[in-house]
């Protein structure tokens, strides 16, 4: 006689054999913790069960303190950066300004020959002012491509400054939200001390 080959079980046949299974276990879980609580006595569980609860606070605890160190870490990181950018924005806008003044000195110098163009009558003294004007424009072009170049530097560091400033405010409020649960951990533990 041959054996005949047994069909593998099909994947939706095993996932609810699983979960059949699991809920089982859970329900003996469930059952084996009340005969635990009915052999124990009252007095034995109410102190296991504070004993159980006390470990589970001061692990969280724990837990919360590690987090809290690890935001205290990434905001004092923030917090240098943040000098180190300020500081980069400083010496840009020290070169900016000197920028923007000069910028300013030539663009009243051009318009003031191109007054004195348009008032002159004869071409070669025309001719003359023109090219003052023409080096005129030539050192304004010169003086806002670097103007530019500064205020484009200037642009990303105050990006960059934002992108921080909004994970630091992230930080605080996850700091915020910590800080509360651990006191409210803290407050459970002196309540199951008590008892």
């Amino acid at each position: 006689m041959t054996e005949l080959p047994i069909p593998p079980i099909p994947q939706e046949k095993e996932t609810e054999k699983n979960k059949l299974e699991a809920e089982l276990n859970a329900d003996l879980s469930a059952k084996r913790s009340e005969a635990q609580a009915a052999l124990a006595g009252q007095e034995w569980t109410e102190k296991h069960e504070r004993e159980n609860k006390t470990k589970t606070l001061k692990t969280e605890s724990d837990g919360l303190v590690q987090k809290l160190a690890g935001i205290s870490k990434e905001k004092e990181a923030l917090e240098f950066d943040w000098i180190e950018l300020d500081n980069q924005r400083r010496a840009i806008r020290t070169i900016l300004n000197p920028l923007l003044d000069e910028e300013k000195k030539i663009e009243a110098e051009e318009n003031n020959l191109e007054s004195e163009e348009a008032k002159i009558g004869l071409a070669n003294d025309k001719q003359v002012v023109e090219k003052k004007r023409w080096a005129t424009q030539d050192k304004r072009k010169e003086i806002e491509q670097k103007k530019w170049n500064e205020e484009e530097k200037l642009a990303k560091i105050e990006a960059t400054i934002q992108t921080n400033t909004t994970k630091y405010r992230t930080l605080l409020d996850e700091e915020e939200k910590i800080e509360k649960r651990l006191e409210q951990a803290k407050l459970e533990l002196s309540n199951l001390e008590v008892k």
